[in-house]
């Protein structure tokens, strides 16, 4: 064995000035990572480890174990939060010696486990510290402090099991959604063993009986109304989530604020009133609808709004060409002159009382919480009579036709279905994995069924046929740009065993990239699911991409907006800019309502309008262009697991 000679044996103390790092120091590259720390503790708790130094002998010593410490305490001198004659201890060594014991430092220490220091932080706070003091001392955020303190107290059983390597410690995480240990536990042991392993998937059965803050329902309520009536709320402390624990409570206030809308409806007279959280498109588009009118408008206001609008439509042609401070204050002016305009014209937009006693309103909440008042329905039953009434007073003509299913003509949606393949394209191409999956699934669907299985694989591709000729999208390049980045040069060889032998040798990454590219130039034209429609494995392929269409597609005047009615223009005002915008443009020829969308959704940052309307216009699609899908399937859960949460 190897003596080591130590000399003095006891530590002595050194001018901190008088040390500098020796080269024999094995730690070599230097580690940034805790610095912060490391100085708090300093300046909290001493230095609680001596340093390790040789004698040069000329006054100096090299300290050979210890260089981050050395180093922090000279950041401190810096700060101005240490003396410049400040002292260490040290153990002094001869030089012999010095690498193998400064290995030896660096090497056999161990780090304590992460499970014994969320105790050891909440041990402290026990014996009274404040997360804030704990946090100073230990430099680091106090937030980092209460989830410690949080993963702490957790059910003992399962902080076991992460102790035994039987719980990462993402899923230890996801337990602090709930404070009740008997819960945890229970939740724990309903799981299925792959479950065990799925942070979401344990999140999902905690919360089962919970609310999302970001949920329509409580965005309608609202935070505070919730709270005023006692209701409770958690906060995930390792995710931005936040629910709401009292769901009755929830629907109670939801159903109350309805009720009230409910009667402001019914004092207006209408037929009837439906409502439903979630908009019912079939039932709407079944529907006819009367149209509201402008009664009694002061004729000054309207040519008041109207030369709003031509001078509007001026400032936004000029902001095209050149963008200037002056036409920007223009702008502003204009739209807070026009908003007030369409305020006082909303209150002149109304509906013949005759017609009303036959129409009616479906009220449904939007995703963000707003309420959608779908007024002047006629149910089909109702569509008759309303035009036999209509021709005998002759005050309107007949009452609008109900729209089909999908509401756009078929032409329409055939085009749509072609400018969103591109984009499906090229997420899937960028999705390797994912179109591995979709191509094995079809196989396996078409192989493992009755069908007789070939010798060997024998799936055909088939590539979609050309469109019209067009200028290239922004889809369209960026899958061109992933083509030509793919490898070919096994391509070139001679014979096809040669080629199949230079293509094995690619990397794993670039045989799936060559995948995915020839999978996404397979696809077909094809819109979303709408209205009820049943999702296939293709949408919820599309939908595990989490791409966002409108970031390549924006509704345009020749590709959309044009190519729908009054009342689809109308519609789409009314979820983008609002209820008295869409009222107070009720009479606008559909030319002009094309052309104040169009200008909207080509530029939204220079319309003018709220930062709400703004983020409406970046986001707003047509039914089936997104790759959302409302019948995604939720994490599995199984059913013990549900029943324990």
């Amino acid at each position: 064995m190897t003596d080591i000679q130590c000399t003095p044996t006891q530590p002595q103390l050194i001018a901190v000035s008088r040390l500098e790092k020796s080269p024999l120091n094995a730690r070599r590259t230097a580690v940034k990572v805790g610095m912060v720390e490391l100085k708090a503790s300093l300046l909290a708790h001493g230095l609680m480890q001596n340093l390790v130094v040789t004698d040069t002998g000329d006054g100096t010593y090299r300290v050979i174990a210890g260089g981050r410490r050395l180093e922090a305490i000279h950041a401190l001198q810096a700060e101005g939060k240490l003396p410049e004659d400040f002292a260490v201890p040290c153990q002094i060594v001869t030089e012999s010696h010095a690498l193998e014991m400064s290995l030896a430092e660096n090497t056999v220490r161990l780090a304590m486990h992460p499970a014994d220091q969320f105790e050891a932080f909440a041990a402290l706070i026990d014996q009274g510290e404040s997360a804030a003091d704990v946090a100073q001392r230990f430099g680091v955020e106090e937030s980092l402090v209460l989830k410690r303190m949080k993963l702490a107290r957790i059910a003992p059983d399962l902080l076991q099991q992460y102790r035994e390597d039987g719980l990462t410690l993402e899923c230890l995480m996801a337990f602090t959604v709930t404070d009740d240990h008997r819960r945890q536990l229970k939740v724990f042991e309903s799981l299925k063993d792959w479950q065990k392993d799925d942070p979401k998937a344990i999140r999902a059965a905690l919360t089962e009986k919970m609310v999302d803050a970001s949920d329509k329902l409580a965005r309608f309520v609202g935070l505070d109304a919730y709270q005023a009536a006692g209701g409770s709320t958690r906060a995930d402390l390792f995710g931005d989530e936040v629910y709401l624990e009292k769901p009755a409570l929830l629907h109670k206030l939801a159903e109350a604020k309805l009720d009230s809308i409910r009667k402001q409806l019914e004092a207006e007279g209408w037929g009837w009133i439906e409502i439903n959280p979630d908009r019912d498109y079939d039932a709407i588009h079944r529907c006819g609808r009367i149209s509201p009118r402008l009664v009694g408008v002061p004729a000054e206001l309207v040519d008041l709004k109207s030369e709003l609008d031509a001078q509007l439509s001026v400032i936004e042609q000029a902001l095209e060409d050149t963008e200037s401070d002056d036409l920007l204050d223009q702008q502003d002016a204009i739209h807070q002159r026009l908003e007030e305009v369409e305020r006082k014209l909303a209150g002149y937009v109304g509906y013949d009382d005759t017609q009303k006693t036959l129409a009616g309103c479906f009220v449904s909440i939007g995703q963000d919480g707003t309420v959608f008042h779908d007024k002047g329905l006629v149910k089909p039953e109702n569509k008759k009579l309303l035009a036999k009434l209509l021709g005998v007073d002759g005050s309107d003509g007949p009452v609008a036709r109900a729209k089909p299913k999908h509401a756009l003509s078929e032409s329409l949606r055939r085009d749509l279905a072609a400018q969103r393949l591109p984009i499906a394209q090229v997420e899937i191409a960028r999705h390797p994995a994912l179109a591995l999956e979709v191509l094995a699934f079809q196989v396996a669907s078409q192989l493992l069924g009755k069908r007789r299985v070939a010798d060997g694989p024998d799936v055909e591709f088939k590539l979609p046929k050309p469109g019209q000729q067009h200028e290239a999208t922004s889809a369209e390049r960026d899958l061109t740009a992933i083509g030509k980045a793919l490898p070919n040069g096994w391509l070139k060889a001679a014979t096809e065993a040669e080629r199949f032998a230079e293509f094995r040798s690619l990397p794993e990454a670039a045989k799936l990239e060559s995948l995915a590219y020839c999978v996404a130039l397979t696809l077909q034209p094809k819109l979303g699911p709408v209205g009820g429609d049943e999702a296939t494995a293709y949408d919820a392929a599309l939908s595990l991409t989490e791409a966002s269409v409108a970031g390549y597609w924006r509704p345009a005047k020749d590709n959309f907006l044009g190519r729908i009615n009054r009342e689809q223009l109308l519609a789409i005002s009314r979820e983008v800019f609002g209820e008295p915008w869409a009222q107070s443009h009720v009479n606008d020829k559909k030319a002009l309502l094309v052309e104040q969308l169009d200008r909207a959704f080509s530029n939204p940052e220079k319309s003018g309008r709220t930062p709400e309307q703004i983020a409406k216009l970046k986001t707003w699609l047509p039914q089936g262009m997104s790759f959302d899908i409302s019948t995604s399937p939720k994490p599995a859960k199984a059913k013990k697991a549900r029943k324990a949460a």
